[in-house]
């Protein structure tokens, strides 16, 4: 495992990036290639989960979410015995509760990965690991062509049951360190059709803003639909006292988007779906692009 950060530099970006043994034990993310910051023209485009006190579930800049659709094999799983997490590891199962994505398992065998490195790109193989019928050969590349940051993902299903799963980039965004707030806005290629959770959203027929923010949980979350039939996505993260800004391109057909904000981060997540019989592999290219 490599215990520093490494960094990719082009003539134009500078990406610092964490891998596993960088102080990530825990189950929730993906840790195998992991963009912490990105620097463009002297500005920043991430942040973490939180600031300050506490860390959430420890996520952090752009990093890798694969959930399950179907959890069979965990209720096949007696408590105390291990069942299988892709991009992480093997969990412990530790009560009669059902799978819950965002729950705490106990990571007791983290996968073996392989990663492969140059100046402007790193590649990380996490290696099929067979549990209960499930092992994903996975690969993940990053790398640095102009302005843009592109990770390209591949899932083969090396197990021999079917798998039914979602992956999603949790973009902790935060441009120029300004605080999240009305301030920003993210602009999509449709109609927005929003269903709040909690929080406030304040709506143009293609982009939103935050509003207040839920007390409880001093954050906001919602789904978004009207991406439905396009074989493609594209968003643009902007905010009115900056001229930095994201556009992220999702080269597949979108599941599902969700946003989750909080003061420390402005979060758009756009699922890619994963439904693979043994032998069968999927891959796909997110493209990061940033201008000032």
């Amino acid at each position: 495992m490599i215990s520093t950060p490494v960094i990719l530099r082009n003539a134009q970006l500078e990406v610092r990036l964490l891998l596993p043994g960088c102080g990530y034990h825990r189950s929730r993310y993906d840790f195998g290639g992991v963009a912490e910051q990105v620097l463009y023209q002297g500005h920043r485009y991430l942040s973490r989960e939180t600031i300050g006190d506490g860390d959430g579930l420890g996520g952090v800049g752009i990093v890798s979410v694969i959930e399950w659709e179907d959890s069979a094999f965990y209720d096949e799983t007696p408590v105390a015995d291990l069942f299988p997490q892709p991009g992480v590891g093997l969990l412990r199962r530790t009560g009669t509760a059902p799978y819950q994505f965002n729950a705490e398992y106990p990571v007791i065998t983290p996968f073996e990965r392989v990663i492969t490195s140059r100046a402007d790109s790193l590649t990380v193989r996490t290696l099929p690991h067979l549990c209960a019928g499930v092992a994903v050969d996975q690969q993940k590349t990053l790398a640095l062509t102009q302005n843009a940051l592109e990770i390209r993902y591949s899932f083969r299903n090396a197990g021999n049951r079917a798998l039914r799963a979602t992956e999603f980039c949790h973009n902790f965004f935060r441009l120029d360190d300004l605080p999240v707030d009305g301030r920003y806005r993210l602009q999509l290629p449709y109609a927005l059709q929003p269903k709040v959770r909690r929080g406030q959203l304040l709506l143009e027929r293609d982009a939103y803003r935050l509003g207040a923010l839920d007390g409880p949980t001093a954050s906001s979350a919602f789904w978004v639909e009207g991406y439905e039939g396009l074989q493609a996505h594209w968003m643009r993260l902007t905010h009115d006292d900056t001229p930095a800004a994201i556009r992220v391109e999702d080269e597949f057909p979108v599941c599902r988007f969700y946003g989750w904000n909080n003061a420390a981060a402005f979060c758009p997540e756009v699922f890619a779906p994963i439904r693979l019989q043994p032998g069968e592999e999927v891959s796909y290219l997110r493209r990061y692009v940033f201008t000032a």
